[in-house]
């Protein structure tokens, strides 16, 4: 429609965004946003356009934003995994400040889209480096490590990096049961898992895994673990909201000392 700003849409995928974004900013339209299909809201009046992923234009953005230090594709990545609905827009707004001023753009605060997507980029940062802390595998029947978690941000690729330094030798599943993804570590490499279904219900129905296919040994390991949690405990010293500050609530459902 003539004179109505335009709304890209696009997959739901980071490819798709950065195409999306690009061809915003090439055309010479007024824009209302980008969006991910899946939290598109129709309204009476609005012009949109469907975006097929470019894979190729995609990687060029990305390239162009490096180029600019690590900072704007970071601003760019993250604001992605947040999830939220308006990151793409905020893009928008970041490359078009790169544009005009370059490297110094990802630092202009007065930009209200830079400073959203600084603001994205602190809260998946900060979640991923909770989580890291707060993540418990429990030891399968055949061995492998599996551990459930329900993160507000998609930060499962960060916490997996971080595990495949610090169990290097161990094989491990790490499965965000929100998104319904898993990442396996078999002592190499990561690679995309699926988890059955009715493993994942019991998973997100119990806050554990079956007890058939825990290890003999991981019900002992969590009673000594829960113990040792409790003998440590200053119940003089005891300060629920400092406690629910450091590690929110949100998280206990999946910590064996929390039960």
């Amino acid at each position: 429609m003539p004179g109505i700003p335009i709304t890209y849409l696009y997959d739901g995928s980071f490819d798709g965004m950065l195409t999306a974004v690009a061809v915003a900013v090439k055309s010479q339209a007024e824009t209302a946003g980008v969006c991910a299909e899946r939290d598109f809201v129709p309204t009476l009046v609005m012009d949109t356009r469907r975006i097929d992923t470019d894979r190729a234009q995609a990687q060029r953005l990305f390239d162009y934003l490096s180029s600019l230090g690590r900072l704007p594709a970071r601003l760019a990545f993250n604001g992605y995994l947040s999830e939220d609905r308006l990151a793409g827009s905020h893009l928008v707004g970041l490359v078009r400040e790169c544009l005009r001023h370059g490297e110094r753009a990802a630092n202009c605060f007065a930009c209200e889209p830079v400073r959203a997507l600084h603001n994205l980029n602190k809260k998946v940062s900060f979640e991923a480096h909770r989580l890291n802390g707060l993540i418990r595998f429990r030891i399968l029947q055949d061995g492998l490590q599996y551990a459930p978690i329900e993160p507000d941000h998609n930060v499962i690729s960060y916490c997996c990096h971080h595990f495949t330094a610090r169990l290097k030798n161990h094989r491990w599943i790490i499965h965000d049961v929100t998104r319904g993804l898993a990442l396996y570590w078999d002592r190499q490499s990561l690679q995309p898992i699926t988890v059955d279904q009715a493993f994942t219900d019991h998973v997100v129905a119990h806050g554990e895994v079956p007890p058939e296919e825990m290890d003999e040994q991981e019900q002992r390991y969590q009673q000594l673990w829960q113990a040792f949690h409790g003998a440590i405990n200053n119940s003089a010293r005891e300060n629920r909201q400092l406690q629910r500050q450091l590690m929110p609530k949100r998280y206990w459902k999946y910590l064996v000392e929390m039960r």
